[in-house]
């Protein structure tokens, strides 16, 4: 018996180690490879391929950790009335759509842009049947404790997209292609992404899914069982890919009513893009610190310590720090960042807008934790979705007026009203911004690499990367010291870091 408790613990261990990385490559991964692919293809190109990337990546998150989530959840509680009825309504539900996205593939390429892109939404309908298959795969790899199938799936599908959408590229600079046949081309690597993950649980998996095509008495009735719990975890898993749905909706199409050509409003738009790798990356840093705390703190709750409150308050604050610091030191470089990642300067402004929301959503997505740790998920979710609505109204009309600086507003405006309201309800208090030590810190950080950037060259990437590791280097070095000379931060905050002392 005890040999079985230590297997499993250990195994509980190397799954958590696996996942943690295996996520941190992936998102790495994901926020990187449109780099080059924007560099070969150029902002047209580059757009052509963004107009579709959302509902791909809607698709892969629901299948790498939504569903999978929600399956190993209900395996653990011992519903297996509720496994059959929601592969059930997965398989239907898929059909359905992708029946859907095939038969009206050519008016929705329409809607999001081009009817060229109608093979791209043909490949998304075929990935869309693989989704129960994966999701249940990992959900109930889950279940047993072994997130290492989840995580060797992650970035073995990350690496096939990455691969085919590079490849692609390629051939679209050397053999002249259409901007929107490799938009296609690349699209066809989250299929190819998808049948290979699917070849590897067949082979690798312990677990077969034959059990559930088994005749079982289960009903449509019973879906309201599986709980909100799961809808709003599925939902906010998604949450920010919809607002890039939504700036594929009509981001164009407003900057075209707004007077400029249909080319002219993609290259615009492809600019505008540009912006998600850049919160991608901005995001990873929240990610690792969310994976290694929220546990804790949720546990901490359960158990009904009584250091939860003080606990949970003092990682806001640590995340609201780490965040303003982060992005206020980002938009500062990020005219030489463009340059170095995009090889010129074009929509440096609406971009240092967009990169806000790398701190509201940090802040949203430790909030949203925090309801679903306390079991408020119906609050969120009604938060949530006042906050999409605002984004679907605001999103046509700014970027008509204000062009993309007007979309970059549409995306952090509704960000910023959804996080005042879970702090109006929630019991978090942003003590940060009585902070004043903390602020002359950022201040001197700020100063130092607003200077240092002056007086270095940025006309050529490789002159921008100079600057920016220089002045980066510096900036971050007069912060660490003057934070630490005047006591800006507790030593709880401190230890939050991974070289102090674990918490």
């Amino acid at each position: 018996m005890k040999l079985k408790i230590e297997k499993s613990q250990n195994l509980t261990s190397k799954s958590s180690l696996a996942i943690t990385i295996s996520g941190f490559l992936a998102k790495i991964l994901a926020a990187i490879y449109r780099v080059p692919y924007q560099n070969l293809v150029g902002d047209r190109g580059f757009y052509a391929y963004q107009q579709v990337y959302p509902i791909l990546a809607i698709i892969s998150a629901l299948s790498l950790t939504a569903f999978p989530n929600v399956i190993a959840s209900i395996y653990q509680k011992s519903k297996k009335t509720d496994l059959y009825l929601l592969f059930k309504f997965q398989v239907l539900s898929s059909l359905i759509l992708a029946s859907l996205l095939l038969l009206a593939n050519q008016p929705l390429a329409r809607i999001i842009g081009s009817i060229e892109l109608a093979p791209s939404i043909i490949l998304t309908a075929f990935v869309l049947l693989t989704v129960p298959f994966m999701s249940f795969y990992r959900g109930l790899a889950q279940a047993h404790g072994d997130m290492i199938p989840t995580a060797v799936s992650q970035v073995l599908e990350q690496s096939v997209r990455v691969i085919i959408i590079i490849l692609a590229a390629f051939a679209y600079y050397l053999f002249d292609w259409n901007v929107y046949f490799t938009a296609n081309v690349a699209a066809s690597g989250n299929l190819l992404a998808s049948l290979a993950i699917l070849a590897y649980f067949v082979w690798k998996s312990p677990t077969t899914l034959l059990f559930l095509f088994k005749k079982h008495k289960t009903s449509f009735k019973n879906l309201g069982q599986i709980g909100w719990a799961a809808t709003v975890f599925i939902f906010f898993t998604v949450y920010l890919l919809i607002f890039q749905f939504l700036d594929a909706l009509f981001v164009k199409q407003s900057l075209q009513s707004s007077g400029l050509t249909s080319i002219q409003a993609e290259i615009t738009k492809g600019i505008y893009d540009r912006g998600q790798p850049l919160l991608q990356f901005g995001l990873i840093f929240s990610s690792a610190f969310f994976t290694t705390y929220l546990p804790k703190l949720s546990k901490s709750y359960h158990q009904k310590d009584a250091n939860y409150e003080e606990d949970s308050q003092t990682f806001f604050d640590f995340i609201t720090y780490l965040n303003l610091t982060l992005t206020a030191g980002f938009m500062l470089i990020l005219p030489a960042m463009n340059m170095v990642l995009f090889e010129d300067k074009k929509g440096s402004v609406a971009l240092e807008v967009y990169l806000l929301m790398i701190l509201l959503a940090s802040l949203i997505q430790y909030c949203h934790q925090k309801f679903f740790i306390e079991n408020h998920q119906k609050r969120s979710f009604i938060i949530l979705v006042c906050g999409l609505i605002l984004k679907l109204l605001l999103t046509p009309i700014m970027t008509f007026h204000f062009g993309i600086i007007g979309a970059s507003l549409s995306g952090v405006i509704p960000l910023f009203i959804i996080l005042l309201l879970y702090i109006k309800v929630s019991r978090v208090r942003i003590r940060s911004l009585k902070n004043i030590r903390y602020f002359l810190a950022l201040s001197l950080m700020l100063i130092v690499v607003a200077i240092s950037q002056g007086y270095l060259p940025q006309e050529e990437r490789l002159d921008s990367l100079l600057n920016i590791f220089i002045s980066t280097g510096l900036g971050l070095l007069v912060f660490i010291l003057s934070s630490i000379k005047l006591k800006a931060f507790s030593q709880n905050l401190w230890s939050y870091l991974p070289f102090k002392k674990e918490k």
